[in-house]
């Protein structure tokens, strides 16, 4: 029965495996039994040698052998193996073989491997291009080794150095490690091997064959992990060597006669980089490829090869250049390219990296990245002969760097031959010129034209027939060329060129920065500011060596360069913070290394009428311009407020306004030669002929203003300007800048004229409180200073004004009341600002104030007679001081008008006066505090002869009530020597209208020494006034009742009073009133009716109108000596300054008692009057007719004495005091030597001054004519 297939293959498997085990089992017993007898062959090295050299077919010695088993045979270690004779062997070394006893089973391998460690190889080039092999062992005595060794079977070197050496290649290469295995079959020799770049590098492959007898062969190395970093440093081609890169790497080499005849390789490379040769003191430069694909192929030698490069790629993405079917020919006599379309710009890169280049070119080329689309290139040539060359150039580029200039996209078509060349421009294409050192801006333009480049001696020439530039808004047609010595100097220009009509902002894209200082750029930017150039032509000529072209000694006929041009409507800043001079018209020339321009223009609105500006040199470039102009002073002052001196004088400038004719002239000089320049200079004047100046703020305006200003950059001098302001002449200095007298000052102005004082005070801010108190016109001094820095505790702006007010009425109460005509050294300090300011005024020594404004609150303190006032209150008014003399009345009007005032509310009055005037009556020293109170305002009065308080209410019109303890109101005394009030002497200044209602009560009432008791005092404001509608006295022996009115102010004011007297001592009521010891007891009563001019206060006998009466009985005259001048006041009138006087002499040495005196008188412009005075006694009565003249102090009155009994007229007194008193003293004075001695009648006339009156005695018929002649009305 047949046995089915699988189970046959489960058979033969098992009989395989069976076999195998077998075997393995041999071989491990074979293994076992030749590790056993290895120690055995070890104890016989002869035989060991001997069998040796029956493999080798030669004597085989060597020194010692150690043996160890391995998994494929026995291993000998042989110490100094030697190969041969031993007269002359093959001294092989140290050196290893390996029996494999099983490998050599195989076809084609042996059963002895020869292994060699450390071996020093040597692969060189000769100098005819053959390649040999050295270091093998033997080789150094002239033998074969291959030879010798081909029977010991595969030599093996392990751990083998290999160097490489071309040295007209320049190659020198060495590789620290190569493990080679060769085997030599006859003629034939194969080799294979694993070299390493690098200790630790990844190895690459060689395999290759040799015909020993022929020297042809074939050879391939190469690695698809090739790392190009195991390269670095180890060789380079050119001067360039491999950095890094990754990648396949293979070459094939093809060999003839043991020269290398053709080449091919393959690479495909990431992250490319080389390395080229290093620059004296620089470091090697590096280049990037990235991605290189490559398929070339080289054949033929060094003195005729060709190469061919079907692929070539570098670089990766959008970098990626492809140089496919690029071919090239070269040799010792013969050299040429073609190719179709080659990016040049990476080979331009590797050319860089070669130190076969000249060290200036490879700089350029490095630093530049020149790079171009050339296309259709042909090129062929001899060395040192013949030369054509072709091509299409597309995209031109090269990079600025340093200085240099770079440009990109020029085209054309370039021929060339051994002797130059000529480059016909691609108009089409569009040319960039970037010169960032230089012009900084890139520029745009097409090329129209052709230039032409030959060798000229050991230079070079580069002309143009034609060459038309076309950049918006840039045209130009240039002509000429440039020579270029080849010496290292500079080159030699002959150019034209003429260029359209171009904007004057377009000439910033065309400086040369880096040979022009900063400044001087930086000026220009910001100078040509608009315009046209028009008529634009350059002319250059010379060599650069002599620039510049100046026609100077010495320097004439060097060269010339010359341009001009026209501006039409330019705009020219010449400096950064002033106005530009606009709508210029001018012509430029630029001459050498400077320029100059003349022409006109408009500068901030004022027409410059004649301009000239210019720099002589760029090298030290310093501007100069100087400029005339004339116009209106308001365009003037528009161009200050526009320049550098609105930023310190700001205030004054936006505050001044101007108008009027002017002129002005200008000089600038600005250096620019230096990066950071100093100041710029620039002075001038200013005339004004007639000017309107006017300031804002102050309210100030001055009319036809002449004279001259000067200014420079720091500020300005305008002294002595005549000027109007309201009419009146002045002077007005206004200085700024290093111009003022005080160095801690910006600006100060001085100005001297006559001003309304209405008019200051407006312009005072916080004193035009005083202007209803202050009249008329004066010469004021006033000074503006404003400091230099202001910082924070620094001092502020300052306006100070100084007069002697003459001219200036004060219409205030005493003592700050002053006529028009009287000087009072007055000065006024005001910090600046107004709304935020201080004022400080001194009035002589009258009063002194202080005044601070501060968010929108005023604070106001006064000082009265004399010293500083102290710091003013954040708000309100503070008034201190002791004067002389206070008229309450006058000032609690003031105060009640002004309580109310809730810009500048009450604070405190505290005033010391050595004499307070109340309704014209002295009260003596007195202490005033005035304060604010819940209702109003409070008054406090205390001093010896007052002592009470008063409420002023703070709604308008409200009564002020008052409360005295105590009120002594001294009566005037009368002064025989004091002259009379002249009658221009100033009114009151109080408006009575504006005295609210009173209500006064005083407990203690006393009018000279007689004490009253007490008293009411009502009065109401009327129409224009004030009523007084009660004074009564109560509680005493006397008892007074009066009423009248006060209307009017100043000159129209005019009082009226009536008065009633009710006595019951008439005597005691004299001797208070300042007339004792002349009237004993009496009692009775007296009345005035009175009117005069003025307040209360101006009462006076010259100018008072009265009525008077009297009616006492029941008195005692009492003896008074003649002469004695006391005066008597019969009409007792208490208002009235001067009283009515009567002086007797003693008729009776006991005095003269009277039953009665009754009688009336008239006063009126200073005569007193009488008719019908009588005084009636038991013995006699007296009449006394006539007139004193108050004024001149004379009488002029009639006595008549009328005896009761003869025995009584013996002693008849008369009458004395005043206008009546007087003559009738003259008479007793004459009767006293002679007693009466008849009872009838007698009359006396009584004339003459008080001092010395006349008196004479006169019949009755005379009497009778005279009191005829003195009828009223006389």
């Amino acid at each position: 029965m047949t046995m089915p297939w699988r189970h046959r293959l489960r058979l033969l498997r098992r009989g395989a495996w069976y076999a195998l085990a077998a075997m393995l089992v041999l071989a491990a017993l074979g293994n076992g039994v030749g590790s056993q007898l290895l120690p055995l062959a070890e104890r016989h090295p002869e035989r060991i040698a001997a069998w040796l050299g029956e493999r080798a077919g030669r004597p085989v010695a060597f020194d010692h052998v150690t043996t160890r088993w391995t998994r494929r045979g026995p291993l000998l270690r042989l110490d100094n193996l030697r190969i041969g004779d031993s007269a002359n062997p093959l001294r092989i070394g140290d050196a290893e073989v390996l029996v494999a006893q099983y490998a050599g089973l195989l076809p084609g391998r042996s059963f002895t491997e020869l292994r060699l460690r450390g071996v020093d190889l040597t692969l060189q080039r000769s100098a005819d291009g053959q390649w040999q092999v050295r270091g093998l062992p033997g080789q150094q005595a002239g033998g074969d080794p291959l030879e010798a060794l081909s029977n010991l079977g595969e030599l093996q070197l392990a751990q083998a150095r290999l160097h490489v050496l071309a040295p007209e290649l320049g190659l020198d290469l060495r590789l620290p490690r190569i493990d080679l295995r060769l085997r030599v079959e006859g003629e034939r020799v194969r080799a294979g091997a694993r070299a390493w770049l690098r200790e630790g590098a990844q190895p690459f492959d060689i395999a290759g064959e040799l015909d020993r007898a022929t020297g042809n062969g074939r050879v391939y190395a190469g690695t698809r992990q090739a790392d190009l970093a195991a390269l670095a440093g180890t060789f380079d081609v050119a001067g360039v060597s491999p950095l890094s890169g990754r990648g396949r790497l293979r070459g094939w080499a093809q060999l003839r006669g043991h020269r290398v005849v053709a080449v091919r390789a393959d690479a495909g490379l990431l992250d490319v980089r080389l390395r080229g040769s290093a620059a004296a003191g620089a470091a090697a430069p590096t280049q990037a490829l990235g991605e290189l694909v490559l398929d070339a192929s080289w054949a033929g030698s060094l003195q005729d090869w060709q190469l061919r490069l079907p692929r070539l790629r570098i670089g990766d993405g959008a970098r990626r250049q492809t140089l496919d079917g690029l071919a090239l020919a070269g040799g010792e006599r013969r050299y040429a390219l073609r190719a179709q379309r080659v990016d040049v710009a990476p080979l331009l890169q590797l050319a860089a990296l070669s130190d076969a280049l000249a060290p200036s070119l490879r700089h350029w080329l490095r630093t530049t990245a020149p790079g171009a689309l050339v296309q259709d290139i042909v090129l062929a040539g001899e060395r040192g002969g013949r030369l054509r060359a072709s091509a299409r150039i597309d995209g031109f580029r090269f990079d600025p760097v340093g200085h240099a200039p770079g440009m990109r996209g020029v085209s054309g078509w370039l021929q060339a031959d051994q002797d130059g060349l000529r480059l016909r421009f691609d108009r089409a294409a569009q040319v960039a010129f970037d010169w960032p050192a230089g012009f900084g801006v890139v520029h745009a333009f097409t090329l129209d034209g052709e230039a032409v480049l030959w060798r000229d001696g050991n230079g070079w020439t580069v002309r143009t027939p034609g060459l038309a530039l076309d950049g918006d808004p840039l045209r130009l047609q240039a002509r000429g060329g440039i020579g270029f010595q080849g010496d290292g100097s500079r080159p030699q220009l002959d150019l034209a060129v003429d260029i359209g009509d171009v904007p004057v902002s377009a000439a910033h894209g065309f400086w040369v920065h880096h040979l022009m200082p900063k400044a001087t750029v930086q000026w220009l930017d910001a100078a040509l500011q608009g315009g046209v150039l028009r008529n634009v032509h350059a002319v250059v000529a010379g060599d650069l060596d002599d620039w510049p072209f100046r026609n100077e000694p010495g320097m004439a006929g060097a060269g010339v360069f010359r341009a001009d041009a026209h501006i039409d409507t330019g705009t020219v800043k010449f400096q950064p913070d002033w106005p530009a001079a606009q709508r210029m018209n001018a012509d430029v020339s630029f001459v050498a290394d400077g320029f100059s321009l003349t022409g006109s223009a408009n500068l901030a609105g004022v027409p410059v009428s004649a301009l000239k500006a210019g720099i002589a040199r760029f090298g030290r470039a310093e501007l100069q311009v100087d400029a005339a102009a004339g116009g209106d002073a308001g365009n003037f002052l528009a161009m200050l407020r526009a320049s550098p001196l609105h930023k310190e004088h700001r205030d004054i400038l936006d505050n001044l306004r101007a108008a009027g004719p002017a002129q002005a002239r200008v000089q600038l000089l600005l250096p620019l030669h230096h990066q950071q320049p100093p100041s710029s200079r620039i002075e001038g004047t200013v005339a004004l002929g007639g000017v309107r100046l006017a300031e804002q703020r102050w309210k100030v305006a001055f009319e036809q203003v002449r004279g001259q200003a000067r200014f420079d950059r720091g500020g300005f001098d305008a002294s002595d300007l005549q000027v109007r302001q309201d009419g009146a002449p002045g002077l007005l200095s206004l200085r700024a800048g290093p111009h003022v007298r005080d160095p801690a000052h910006a600006f100060e102005a001085t100005l001297q004229a006559a001003s309304d004082i209405d008019g200051l005070l407006a312009k005072a801010g916080n004193l035009d409180w005083l202007k209803p108190h202050v009249r008329g016109s004066s010469s004021w001094t006033t000074e503006l200073a404003v400091p230099r820095v202001a910082t924070p505790g620094s001092q502020p702006a300052r306006l100070r004004l100084r007069s002697s007010l003459v001219g200036t009425a004060l219409d205030l109460p005493a003592p700050l009341r002053k006529p028009a005509a009287q000087a009072l050294a007055t000065e006024i300090e005001i910090r600046l600002p107004l709304e935020s300011g201080e004022v400080e005024a001194t009035l002589g020594n009258l009063l002194s104030l202080r005044s601070r404004t501060s968010n929108g609150r005023t604070g106001l303190r006064l000082q009265l007679g004399g010293g500083p006032a102290g710091a003013p209150p954040a708000s309100g008014l503070l008034v201190g001081g002791r004067v002389e003399q206070l008229d309450a009345l006058d000032w609690v009007g003031i105060a009640a008008g002004g309580s109310g005032n809730a810009d500048l509310p009450l604070r405190r009055i505290e005033l010391e006066a050595a004499h307070l005037q109340v309704l014209g009556s002295d009260v003596g020293t007195a202490r005033m505090v005035v304060v604010p109170a819940p209702r109003g305002t409070s008054v406090q009065v205390q001093g010896a002869g007052i002592s009470g308080a008063l409420l002023v209410p703070t709604q308008g019109g409200a009564t002020i009530a008052g409360r005295f303890e105590r009120l002594h109101w001294s009566l005037p005394v009368a002064d025989k020597d004091a002259a009379p009030a002249p009658a221009n002497a100033p009114a009151s200044a109080a408006d009575p209208a504006a005295v609210p209602p009173l209500l006064l009560d005083v407990a203690d009432l006393r009018i000279g020494r007689t004490a009253m008791g007490r008293a009411r005092f009502r009065s109401t404001p009327v129409a224009g006034g004030l009523r007084m509608d009660e004074f009564t006295t109560a509680g005493g022996k006397q008892r007074l009742s009066a009423s009248g009115s006060w209307l009017g102010r100043g000159g129209s004011a005019r009082t009226q009073f009536k008065l009633d007297v009710a006595s019951d001592d008439i005597g005691a009521l004299l001797d208070g009133f300042g007339f004792g010891g002349q009237v004993a007891g009496g009692k009775g009563r007296l009345g005035a009716e009175a009117s005069w001019r003025g307040g209360p206060g101006e009462f006076g006998l010259t100018s008072v109108e009265a009525r008077l009466s009297t009616d006492v009985r029941d008195g005692q005259l009492l003896e008074i000596e003649p002469g004695a001048g006391r005066v008597l006041g019969l009409l007792g009138v208490a208002q009235l300054r001067r009283r009515l006087t009567l002086d007797f002499s003693d008729f009776f040495s006991k005095g003269f008692a009277f039953d009665r005196i009754q009688g009336d008188a008239t006063l009126a412009q200073g005569q007193l009057r009488t008719d019908d005075l009588a005084v009636r006694g038991p013995a006699a009565e007296i009449h006394v007719r006539g007139s004193t003249d108050l004024r001149n102090r004379r009488f002029d009155q009639t006595v008549e004495v009328r005896p009761k009994s003869g025995s009584l007229l013996t002693a008849v007194g008369a009458l004395a005091g005043g206008p009546v008193g007087a003559a009738v003293g003259a008479v007793a004075n004459a009767v006293l030597d002679k007693p009466m001695r008849g009872i009838g009648a007698k009359t006396y006339r009584v004339t003459g001054p008080w001092a010395e009156p006349k008196v004479e005695a006169i019949a009755r018929e005379n009497a009778a004519q005279a009191a005829a002649g003195r009828a009223p009305g006389d």
